[in-house]
């Protein structure tokens, strides 16, 4: 039993039928929990079908504006719209992407304290983007104490992740994990405590060894798993628990 809590399907398959038939796979192999992301409403709007069948296999759906959009006020209330009108269960992925710099930091600290006043009014938790930017992300998620949620894919050293789990944010690890060359993060995956910790495929992207630079599907999740398994010391069996422990205490608020 594998929880992902990191995939997006519309970037993963390019139609509904494809989207499903890799959910199905995946569940077939043992994914019973994670979230389906979206990162900007117009994504979200463009798959509803994928929503209910999603709903009907216990997954979750994020959707949130991703740090490559200038913010309007119209995008603010659209995505306020979405989250009066459909059962979304988090916001996200949203933050700051200063490795690419799609957008000016201004225009990026901007989006994502809007999305995370909408965060605190409607009670959601936050899934984060933070590349090449902790310090500016964590200073924004200190703003809004009572907000809870999941640094996605987090690369950094373990004092970054203590700054993180201090303010009460899960840590997510995706396929880099695995990765021959990816000491800060084995070393973070070391420190941070078995009850603050996630796994994630972040599909199509960032594959587990063996299939590192392939489409990445949820189902490859068992992977990180094993390594991870591997890096801690720890039963695979017993992994699986807690992890989904975590998750079932995430999912209840």
């Amino acid at each position: 039993m594998y929880v992902d809590t990191h995939f997006h399907l519309n970037m993963l398959e390019n139609t509904l039928q494809k989207q499903r038939d890799a959910i199905d796979e995946s569940i077939s192999k043992g994914v019973i929990g994670g979230i389906n992301i979206y990162t900007s409403v117009d994504e979200f709007l463009e798959n509803l079908e994928i929503f209910e069948y999603l709903s009907r296999k216990n997954l979750k759906v994020a959707c949130g504006w991703y740090p490559e959009y200038t913010p309007t006020d119209k995008m603010i209330e659209d995505l306020e719209n979405v989250l009066k009108s459909r059962n979304i269960f988090a916001i996200g992925e949203i933050g700051l992407e200063y490795y690419r710099m799609y957008k000016p930091k201004d225009d990026q600290l901007k989006l994502f304290e809007l999305q995370m006043i909408l965060a605190e009014k409607y009670k959601k938790p936050v899934i984060i983007h933070s590349r090449d930017a902790y310090n500016d992300t964590y200073s924004v998620l200190k703003k809004f104490p009572s907000v809870r949620g999941i640094i996605h894919c987090f690369t950094g050293t373990p004092e970054i992740a203590k700054k993180f789990l201090d303010i009460g944010y899960y840590i997510s690890f995706a396929g880099n994990l695995t990765f021959k060359n990816a000491l800060d993060i084995q070393s973070s995956a070391k420190y941070v405590p078995l009850d603050m910790v996630f796994f994630e495929t972040d599909s199509p992207f960032l594959a587990p060894t063996p299939f590192r630079g392939q489409k990445n599907y949820p189902y490859l999740i068992k992977y990180t798993y094993e390594f991870a398994s591997n890096l801690l010391g720890i039963p695979i069996d017993k992994l699986q628990t807690v992890i989904l422990e975590n998750w079932n205490r995430f999912i209840r608020g």
